[in-house]
């Protein structure tokens, strides 16, 4: 009986997912960084479009050029990353892999120690995903209840503990470009990243700083330490 109504259940599952086997390639789009007024720590965010049934990265970066869409980077799609992704789907339906826009929301709101009206706002926007903007945000909100000051631009990409610690992200070609493009003097990013960033910064010829963290704590010496060099 349980078999049979498992079997069922991950049948229903698949009609949803078919339209994951069609999907060739996907489009990073850009988009301008959020910040805080007052904070000047940037939240690097990238929008995705994914395109079914095209023949080549070229084709597709062709049809977004003729539309005038600003995209940083094309990738084509491997049977991997989609049987990665029906997976990825299939749990969280099942309730067994928590959304990570959630985790991202109660780490960062346990490693303040409360919740933070301006920090919701940005929680309950309709077009955001993943927890690569958990340091951001955690640094953001250190600086709103005034317990670090900074006065220079900082781009910032991670995912945190609620302990602090600082966990790697994706997409992050995509996301050293919006903040190069953007003209962001420096990138704060997770150490986990660091030897992937270097490549991707000798490869696509990026100039901006790019510094690495292990803990919100390392984030906050070093913002420390760019700001008294202004001083």
């Amino acid at each position: 009986m349980h078999a049979t109504y498992i079997m069922f259940l991950l049948f229903c599952f698949e009609f949803p997912l078919i339209f994951y086997e069609g999907t060739s390639h996907v489009a990073y789009i850009y988009t301008e960084p959020l910040h805080a007024k007052g904070s000047e720590i940037y939240l690097i965010g990238v929008n995705r479009v994914d395109f079914q049934f095209m023949t080549s990265i070229q084709s597709v970066e062709d049809l977004l050029n003729k539309q005038q869409v600003p995209f940083v980077n094309v990738d084509e799609i491997t049977n991997l990353v989609l049987y990665k992704s029906k997976n990825q789907q299939i749990l969280k339906w099942l309730h067994l892999q928590k959304n990570e826009l959630e985790q991202m929301k109660d780490n960062v709101n346990h490693y303040l120690g409360k919740e933070d009206v301006r920090m919701n706002e940005f929680f309950n926007q309709d077009n955001i995903g993943g927890n690569s903007a958990g340091l951001g945000l955690a640094l953001t909100g250190l600086i709103i209840r005034g317990d670090l000051q900074n006065n220079v631009a900082i781009a910032v990409t991670g995912a945190i503990s609620e302990t602090g610690d600082v966990l790697p992200i994706g997409i992050l070609k995509e996301k050293m470009l919006i903040a190069e493009k953007y003209g962001l003097p420096f990138m704060i990013i997770p150490t986990k990243n660091a030897e992937e960033a270097a490549q991707i910064q000798k490869d696509q010829n990026i100039n901006m700083k790019i510094l690495n963290v292990s803990h919100i704590d390392e984030a906050v010496q070093l913002i420390n330490k760019m700001n008294d060099k202004t001083k």
